[in-house]
């Protein structure tokens, strides 16, 4: 039987030594840890507090009131955190950036450290930059076209057309995010690792993800099943905690109401630094695999990488102009 152009893109990929490979890698160079604790900084999670609703409703509108009265210190804490969070969010790329090229190097043997992983990853800032606000803007742009129907259905009070048409909606948005997520991806991997524009990457990942759509979606389940056994096990230790530091708290409530608000601060600061601490092993972790694994199935796109790398060489070099 002959084969075709395409067959060596779907060679076997040993997915199990791609993550046991990530974690050997992530643990003899714990220098990457930095990377993914700027990496879980730049990406902040949302927590929920709950309470009793009469009372909810007093604080609420004493909120109100102060707010009325000082909404200058709002605005100005507004516009801070809004600067943090650009900020953090912006170190987060250079440091995926970084990552993702050390990781590359260490993959080939190489010598590298926190240093030179984080002046090689500055260089890419304005594409990766670039790239997430391409697809951020393509993502809001489906979800605006979705949800018009359902609003004017449900505008019109046809509500149970309105709950189909969210159905199919969903059906749409769901394997539309897959394909654009593994897609920046990918795309991120071009410009740190072929040095691509944002036009080509995106192409060159399109490509390679719908050339490797099975080995994509089989990867991105195993790293899925990785994340839940790991939240197993942190939701475990967290209750191995609350066990341990309950009695104590509740000894400190009726002993002090001093000394219980230090010690509920220190457990809330505790509790928040083992989370981050969590977070940034798994997005070190999660990025080496995904390195490792767009490294395994790169390899037979190399040369069209290596074509494209060299047309925008050529373009750029044809637009300079000649000096006399």
């Amino acid at each position: 039987m002959s084969q075709t152009n395409n067959s060596p893109a779907k060679k076997q990929i040993p997915f199990i030594d791609i993550l046991k490979q990530a974690g050997r890698i992530v643990w003899q160079n714990r220098f990457l840890l930095w990377f993914g604790l700027l990496m879980a900084l730049g990406s902040p999670g949302s927590f929920n507090i709950g309470g009793d609703n009469k009372d909810l409703r007093n604080k609420g509108e004493t909120i109100k009131n102060f707010f009325e009265t000082h909404w200058q210190i709002f605005l100005a804490i507004a516009l801070a955190l809004f600067v943090i969070g650009v900020i953090l969010f912006l170190l987060s790329l250079v440091a995926k950036a970084g990552l993702v090229k050390s990781v590359d190097l260490v993959a080939q043997d190489k010598k590298t450290n926190f240093k030179e992983g984080w002046k090689s990853g500055k260089k890419y800032l304005g594409r990766l930059l670039g790239l997430y606000l391409l697809f951020f803007l393509a993502t809001f742009i489906v979800v605006i076209i979705l949800a018009i129907p359902v609003i004017y259905l449900i505008v019109a009070k046809s509500y149970i057309s309105a709950v189909l048409v969210g159905l199919i909606a969903i059906a749409i948005f769901i394997p539309l995010v897959f394909v654009f997520a593994l897609t920046k991806t990918f795309a991120e991997f071009y410009i740190i690792l072929s040095n691509l524009r944002v036009r080509s990457a995106i192409e060159t990942g399109y490509d390679l993800l719908f050339k490797n759509i099975g080995n994509s979606i089989i990867f991105s389940l195993l790293l899925l099943a990785v994340s839940i056994v790991a939240g197993v096990i942190l939701l475990l230790a967290a209750g191995i905690v609350l066990v341990i530091l309950a009695p104590a708290g509740i000894l400190f409530f009726y002993l002090n109401k001093v000394v219980f608000a230090i010690f509920l601060t220190f457990a809330i600061l505790l509790f928040l630094a083992a989370i981050l601490f969590i977070s940034s092993i798994f997005q070190t972790y999660k990025t080496a695999a995904w390195t490792l694994f767009f490294r395994e199935i790169a390899k037979v796109e190399k040369p069209e990488a290596e074509k494209v790398a060299e047309a925008e060489l050529e373009e750029s070099l044809a637009a300079t102009p000649e000096k006399v």
